[in-house]
């Protein structure tokens, strides 16, 4: 079974990046919910990303009708997302694990980001260990930060996750 770096580097373009095709194998999300569209830097400890927020997408027209915004959410969403791809890439098996939303630490949104708007995501891995990771990071829109959070992410195993939600 492949560790993380053995998963994720053959994936990389010429130039380091990781595109949205590759994001799909790294991130178990459809497209309607991948929040990261390239990868421009990926060290074991930061991750650099961008998205740009389509002009169509529904969830920005319905939010809000008249003044379509990106939801707070979805913009911390992408962070996390992108944090992930640091963990996976620090894993000795990620096609075995989930990486599920444990704790939103702190989260500010000081500006708003808008339809057709590229998303810039840092994200710096603080801490990790076999059973969570601890990230934080900012979104940028040309410079000017719309989020900060720092978050906590739980790894678990994917066929006990599994197993577990079929008798809950």
């Amino acid at each position: 079974m492949p560790d993380g770096r053995e998963l994720i580097d053959p994936l990389k373009g010429t130039d380091g990046r990781l595109d949205r095709q590759a994001l799909r194998i790294i991130l178990p999300y459809g497209d309607d919910f991948l929040f990261v569209d390239s990868v421009t830097r990926l060290t074991d400890r930061e991750v650099d990303a961008t998205f740009r927020i389509p002009l169509d997408s529904p969830y920005v027209r319905a939010h809000f009708v008249g003044l379509p915004l990106m939801p707070g959410a979805l913009i911390g969403e992408g962070l996390a997302q992108a944090g992930t791809i640091i963990v996976r890439y620090n894993l000795d098996s990620p096609v075995d694990k989930d990486i599920l939303a444990f704790q939103v630490e702190s989260a500010l949104f000081p500006s708003a980001a808008r339809p057709g708007d590229s998303l810039r995501y840092r994200v710096r891995l603080l801490t990790m260990s076999h059973r969570a990771a601890r990230l934080e990071g900012e979104a940028e829109v040309d410079g000017r930060v719309v989020c900060k959070a720092r978050v906590v992410v739980g790894i678990t195993d994917r066929a006990a996750l599994e197993a577990k939600l079929a008798i809950d």
